[in-house]
């Protein structure tokens, strides 16, 4: 199997090293799927039960431990979350590779969306898969896999997307929902006040985005006002749409990852060290850095090289290491093809960054996601 260009077998492996794959929790990748099932009564990942019609609400950036520690400022949510379910986002927690599992139904590896920032060897090109796809990158180049709402359609049913306008045409929401109808709404409340109608149409299923939190996140950070102010208003809002869903409907909320705060204390730069000289790119997220090298470099003796450099900041990891570990699935073909050479996982709460390759406006966020810790991976499974 190819991950990059090969690394030998003698490379010491992490498995034991790296945290276990959460078990016992369902997936995200299994929330859109169960409640299009539900639609029919069929049995589903998540045990939904029948209804006519169901909202799937989906909040960018709010993990479990995100909503303990609003505290008061998320009441509702935190009613309804003592007596619920959390479920595994997936690896890298970040937002293209979990909406990508949850609108196929697929996990990272599975579906090509691995990582936020990746390199196409074929091309030799840099993208980002949120924001870069469109004419010039085909969005299903990158995504090849039948999406939900392409099922959803096939079976009858309304596939409805609900969200930001900006959205809309994007050529990520191609490649994840092209078979749903957009309905742009601005704000969170005009958004739930679309769904609270469509709802009542049967075989309709919604998918509400709400990305506000995630990013007020990344500029303020999740203990400033302004985030959370907006909790608030979320739950606020919630409190009255499921109030107000009648018997026939069904709703859930959860979330594409958590976000933690890192201090710039916590920044490490790794265009200071000798080892991260030659990177072709650095992709990934902050919390996941991808490296990916000229052909022409010893992997064995370059990871060496990283780890004596870096050991004490980071861990080290081949793609096989992950998918040995159960963070990837075995990688499709398409998958390959963006595949790291080498993946670096952040030790504690830091964060790495390559002035070279980075905006200087990400320098500034505080709020992260991407790694391995629990306030990253564990997100809510709310069903009202």
């Amino acid at each position: 199997m190819f991950f990059g260009h090969d690394l030998p077998a003698a490379v010491a492996n992490l498995a034991s090293m790296l945290p276990s794959v959460p078990k016992s929790f369902g997936r995200l990748s299994e929330a859109y799927l169960s409640a299009l099932l539900a639609l029919d009564g069929k049995t589903n990942p998540l045990s939904l039960i029948a209804k006519q019609s169901y909202a799937v609400i989906l909040v960018d950036g709010l993990g479990v431990a995100n909503i303990k520690a609003a505290g008061g400022h998320a009441g509702f949510l935190n009613q309804k979350l003592a007596n619920s379910k959390s479920l595994f986002s997936g690896f890298p927690t970040t937002t293209a590779t979990s909406l990508a599992s949850f609108a196929t139904g697929k996990q990272s590896g599975e579906h090509a969306f691995i990582g936020y920032r990746v390199f196409d060897r074929q091309h030799s090109k840099a993208i980002n898969l949120l924001n870069d796809l469109g004419p010039d990158l085909p969005p299903r180049r990158y995504q090849d896999l039948e999406t939900i709402s392409e099922q959803g359609v096939a079976a009858g049913k309304r596939m409805i997307t609900v969200g930001p306008g900006e959205y809309e045409a994007s050529g990520f929401t191609q490649a994840t929902m092209p078979a749903s109808k957009y309905m742009p709404a601005k704000t969170i409340e005009e958004r739930f006040a679309i769904a609270s109608s469509e709802l009542a149409k049967p075989g309709t299923l919604i998918y509400l985005y709400i990305p506000e939190l995630d990013q007020l996140a990344h500029r303020f950070g999740t203990s400033s006002q302004k985030w959370l102010n907006t909790i608030e208003e979320l739950d606020s809002v919630l409190g009255g749409f499921t109030k107000s869903l009648p018997k026939s409907a069904g709703a859930i909320l959860t979330a594409d990852h958590g976000v933690i705060d890192v201090p710039k204390s916590s920044h490490v730069y790794l265009d200071e060290y000798e080892s991260m000289k030659d990177l072709v790119m650095i992709g990934g997220d902050p919390r996941v850095g991808f490296a990916y090298f000229d052909s022409s470099v010893d992997l064995t003796a370059k990871r060496k090289s990283i780890e004596s450099e870096l050991g004490s900041l980071v861990d080290v990891a081949s793609v096989q290491e992950l998918v040995e570990t159960g963070w990837y699935q075995p990688l499709s073909s398409t998958a390959e093809v963006v595949a790291p050479d080498l993946v670096l996982l952040p030790k504690a709460d830091r964060v790495i960054y390559h002035r070279d390759f980075a905006k200087p406006k990400s320098l500034e966020m505080i709020g992260q996601h991407g790694g391995m810790s629990k306030a990253e991976w564990e997100v809510p499974l709310l069903v009202f």
